[in-house]
């Protein structure tokens, strides 16, 4: 039914519960809403603006073959690539040491809000975000284990990345990535118990065949949530004043998920690029002391 009225336009002003409802019927609204727990990492994505669930909706759930590209060892694998494209583009790249300062020139605080907030002791930069709980598994490999499975009640969901990418594993093994969105005042181990229930659905006799596991709870970590009446332009603004621009899934861009990330580093970057141009074109002009 809802995939049916993907043609409608949801407003940002209302929350999506009601004009779901109103629009597509109770039954349609609430398999919406459970299915993009999965996308939001949200108990109730019901409460959110109509139309940031709503875009969400059209774009997950749309009618036709999936497009996600695995790469062969996964988020790593391509970080190390971006890592030494840039180093080989002349970028000095430090880890290991937290940044209490801004440097001199042109900067971009690419990091979480939280650790944007003090250190650029701004206290306006906070916005919505969802809260879930996570789990790893390393199993035995077993032909009945889903490779994938989405819980549209709940918003959980359980994928087996070796699957598309038998290098992430041990041969023989699995390894599984499972996420839940947390409800309202719930503790970890409570949803850890509920996440757990979904394994059991798509990994039968996991708890005898477990080899590894971790678990870890994503709060404000999971990137924008827009509540009625706001949208992706009321996110805390990219251009922070002062030769600062911020980047991350949680301010003033467009995109889904890792989207707005990425293109709020293109902002970021543009903006950055073009004061270094103006600059040193300044310098150049400048006449010689003296």
């Amino acid at each position: 039914m809802a995939i049916a009225k993907r043609g409608l336009t949801a407003p940002v002003a209302e929350d999506f519960r009601s004009w779901g409802v109103r629009r597509l019927g109770v039954d349609a609204t609430d398999a919406v809403a459970g299915a993009l727990g999965v996308v939001t990492y949200d108990a109730d994505p019901g409460r959110l603006s109509a139309g940031f669930v709503w875009e969400r909706f059209r774009r997950a759930l749309a009618p036709k073959f999936p497009s996600p590209r695995y790469v062969v060892g996964g988020w790593g694998r391509v970080i190390d690539r971006m890592a030494a494209h840039a180093r080989e583009l002349g970028v000095r790249i430090e880890t290991g040491s937290r940044a209490d300062a801004l440097p001199a020139g042109p900067t971009i605080v690419a990091t979480s809000l939280d650790a944007a907030r003090v250190l650029l002791a701004d206290d306006s930069l906070r916005w919505e975000s969802g809260r879930a709980v996570l789990l790893d598994l390393g199993v035995r490999r077993d032909e009945r284990d889903l490779f994938l499975l989405s819980d549209l009640d709940e918003g959980g969901f359980l994928e087996r990345y070796s699957s598309p990418d038998p290098t992430l594993a041990p041969d023989g093994e699995s390894l599984v990535q499972l996420q839940l969105p947390m409800r309202p005042s719930e503790s970890k181990a409570d949803a850890l118990v509920r996440l757990e229930r979904i394994a059991d659905l798509g990994l039968p006799g996991w708890r005898d065949r477990v080899t590894w596991r971790r678990d870890a709870l994503a709060n404000g970590r999971t990137g924008a949530l827009d509540l009625p009446g706001t949208s992706w332009r009321d996110r805390p603004a990219i251009e922070r004043g002062d030769g600062v621009w911020l980047a991350g899934d949680s301010v003033a861009a467009p995109g889904l998920l890792s989207e707005v990330a990425m293109h709020s580093a293109l902002i970021a970057a543009g903006h950055a690029l073009a004061a270094v141009t103006r600059s040193a074109t300044s310098s150049r002009r400048s006449p010689a002391a003296g």
